[in-house]
């Protein structure tokens, strides 16, 4: 059996993998030319997904009278809405990420045998889940880009333009502009991926931080562990500050997503299209699902610092170092959360099963609404 990769090799490959979603951000050693490259980069690649969305939009004035096929646009003018959206939210959020990927490389260099013992057990637990995700997301492209050449039809994308596309190379110009369009949506599901890797590396610094308390022995120790547990602190309130309202408009997206594909899912379409959508709508569980089980993870993990702390040799210590403790065991009643004031109170398991009810509810309204107008 392989060896999973460690984190500095997952870190290069999802360098790599998810540039097109524009969510990693530029070193600080980067030059004026390559920031200049990466903002024409971001730029362009938005363009590219607005450019679909006029598209859809388009297609959907076209047949107002359908009610069947606008669920099926309206499902896909929600895909490609987050490609703009999230390389925005990124774009806006560089500077921030910058610094929470720059720590988060240069404490796993710092970090020694144990610490990146640590690290790797979380790697060697969920590398599986998260490798097949990122595998389903490419096949199900390969699969979207092919059924045009099987079914021939000339594009992957049902879309109407107000000019002729059935000659070369408008064929092929609009041919890549779709597959280019489709890619952008795979990596911007992918992207769910870079999130979590960030959620699970705060959370494992704060179970090394929690097998040191335990350990310890010394005063000198209890301060230089408290301080960094302010440091851990800082980190994780940087990082989740960075990624809230990326995890917000993904949230967005995706509950449009399921009710819009599960309305199509649910109609009286050819077995090839539900199959379709049914990929489209489990796309869009695994997305949320990916976040929030960290985030849950994290949550709890925050929280049993103060376990570690008062299971330590505190009453060992002097009077100053007790109410250190205390104070640390107050603040930690309060877990690390991924929270958007007034619109995200905290992405955990909890959000998690009233976005499903929330959604459902929308898909069931839905259909009903659709199978009055069937009977009229």
């Amino acid at each position: 059996m392989r060896a999973a990769p460690t984190l500095d090799k997952i870190i290069a490959f999802l360098k790599v993998d998810l540039m097109f979603a524009c969510c990693w951000p530029l070193p600080p050693t980067a030059t004026k030319f390559q920031i200049i490259r990466d903002r024409i980069f971001r730029f362009l690649s938005g363009v590219n997904g607005a450019f679909i969305i006029i598209e859809l939009i388009y297609s959907i004035s076209n047949h107002l009278d359908n009610v069947y096929l606008i669920m099926q646009l309206a499902c896909a003018l929600g895909i490609f809405c987050e490609v703009p959206l999230q390389i925005f939210l990124f774009t806006q959020q560089h500077d921030r990420l910058q610094s929470v990927i720059c720590t988060m490389e240069d404490c796993y260099k710092r970090a020694n045998a144990e610490e990146k013992n640590v690290f790797q057990q979380y790697i060697n637990k969920y590398i599986l889940l998260y490798g097949t995700t990122l595998t389903l997301t490419a096949a199900s492209l390969v699969g979207s880009l092919l059924v045009p050449l099987i079914r021939s039809r000339m594009f992957p994308l049902e879309i109407e333009y107000p000019f002729r596309v059935d000659y070369q190379p408008m064929t092929a110009i609009i041919y890549f502009h779709q597959a280019l369009g489709m890619y952008q949506v795979s990596c911007q599901v992918s992207a769910n991926v870079f999130l979590a890797l960030l959620l699970w590396f705060t959370t494992a610094r704060f179970e090394i931080l929690s097998n040191k308390f335990r350990t310890i022995t010394k005063y000198s120790e209890w301060k230089t562990y408290i301080q960094e547990h302010q440091e851990i602190l800082r980190y994780a309130t940087e990082m989740s500050n960075s990624i809230a309202h990326v995890v917000l408009s993904s949230l967005g997206v995706s509950t449009v997503t399921l009710v819009f594909g599960g309305v199509t899912f649910l109609s009286r379409f050819p077995l090839p299209v539900k199959i379709q959508y049914i990929i489209v709508c489990s796309t869009s569980l695994t997305k949320v699902l990916l976040c929030a089980w960290p985030a849950e993870y994290l949550m709890r993990t925050s929280s049993n610092i103060a376990e570690a702390a008062y299971n330590s040799l505190w009453y060992n210590q002097s009077i100053d170092s007790r109410k250190i403790m205390l104070y640390t065991l107050l603040r930690c009643q309060r877990g690390v959360v991924i929270s958007v004031p007034g619109l995200l109170k905290a992405l955990s398991f909890q959000h998690y099963a009233c976005y499903l009810s929330t959604a459902f509810s929308y898909l069931t309204t839905f259909r009903i609404i659709l199978s009055d107008d069937d009977k009229v």
